[in-house]
């Protein structure tokens, strides 16, 4: 026979005292005498009750549970913001919970509709390549509901914190780096255009190259159309084997392009960093392990993940029935020198 939970009525059945009294003295309420107090935990003990979670949620208005969305769950990128809200909120007695988009703007909505029904006091959301439009996250803040968006913004939503990095000003760092070290051929591997980080990255590309007169090749310049791991790869071996030109240097959008290329590179005799240089974006830890390491900008997604948090428990604690003000944080990156670029 199946074991049901133990409830309420159970506990005030042995003790032969009213439900309410069992609810006042587990809430430890100074209206129920120690000693009836001491009893109810006991026995609450022994009979193995657990709180229910919901219903207490709906009698103080909180779940204590922060809503994330994601665009996926296999970048290292994601699972670093995640672990930085992680350590936040639990300082504050709160809980995450995880949800993915799938990269797709109707899971996307579908996620903010669940979350928005009273499961979670808050919601930090990293908007995916597919989104265009923000009123779904727009309506969500009108009704009151805190949120913080991070990374791939591509409009300012008033009412929301924003958290994102200068991913044209790091990229122009990397690229310029290359040129200031003599480097004219250049290879470019962005990701899928659509998606507004590797827009700007592309950019700061363009931008160093232009700055210092150097001709854009478009030979040397690659979109990966894919958003799987295993077809991103062969996008990436198949433009390297068919590349007429030979390039002394690559800039990657992320650490796994750049591993990546440095994989095909070598399986086409080339020598790193003697032939050609590599710079990934990212910095999330294989590319330091990698043979050769991998040359980096480092982006600080742990801290990106904390600061999401830090400003979403900010606009908790905040009461007031003042409009909130949108506030942007822009965290800084740095180039985080390896061997693939013989430093």
């Amino acid at each position: 026979m199946k074991k049901r939970r133990v409830k309420l009525e159970d506990i005030a059945r042995k003790l032969n005292i009213s439900i309410a009294t069992v609810s006042r003295a587990l809430d430890e309420s100074p209206r129920v005498k120690p000693s009836t107090r001491e009893k109810v935990f006991r026995m609450a003990k022994a009979m193995g009750y657990m709180p229910n979670q919901i219903a207490k949620s709906l009698s103080s208005g909180k779940t204590n549970l922060i809503g994330v969305i994601i665009p996926r769950y296999d970048e290292s990128f994601f699972i670093e913001v995640c672990r930085g809200i992680d350590h936040y909120v639990s300082k504050h007695n709160y809980k995450i919970l995880i949800s993915s988009s799938r990269t797709s703007f109707e899971s996307e909505q579908e996620n903010l509709s669940f979350f928005e029904k009273g499961l979670v006091d808050g919601i930090i959301l990293c908007p995916s390549h597919e989104t265009e439009t923000f009123s779904h996250i727009r309506s969500i803040i009108n009704k009151g509901i805190p949120t913080v968006l991070f990374d791939n913004i591509k409009e300012e939503v008033s009412g929301a914190d924003h958290v994102l990095i200068d991913d044209n000003k790091a990229s122009f760092s990397a690229v310029e780096y290359f040129i200031k070290k003599g480097k004219k051929k250049i290879v470019f591997i962005g990701g899928i255009k659509d998606k507004k980080v590797f827009q700007d990255r592309y950019s700061g590309y363009l931008e160093a190259m232009k700055k210092y007169n150097i001709p854009i090749d478009e030979d040397l310049i690659l979109h990966c159309n894919s958003l799987d791991r295993e077809e991103e790869d062969l996008e990436i071996s198949k433009y390297f084997k068919n590349l007429k030109k030979r390039p002394d240097a690559v800039f990657t959008v992320t650490d796994n392009y750049g591993m990546m290329s440095m994989k095909i590179l070598t399986k086409l005799n080339y020598n790193i960093p003697k032939d050609v240089e590599v710079i990934g974006f990212g910095d999330l830890g294989v590319g330091k392990v990698f043979v050769p390491s991998l040359t980096c900008v480092a982006q600080p997604s742990f801290e990106m993940g904390q600061k999401s948090a830090e400003l979403l428990i900010d606009q908790l604690k905040d009461e007031s029935d003042e409009k909130h003000k949108k506030r942007v944080i822009t965290l800084e990156t740095k180039i985080v020198f390896r061997e693939s670029t013989g430093d």
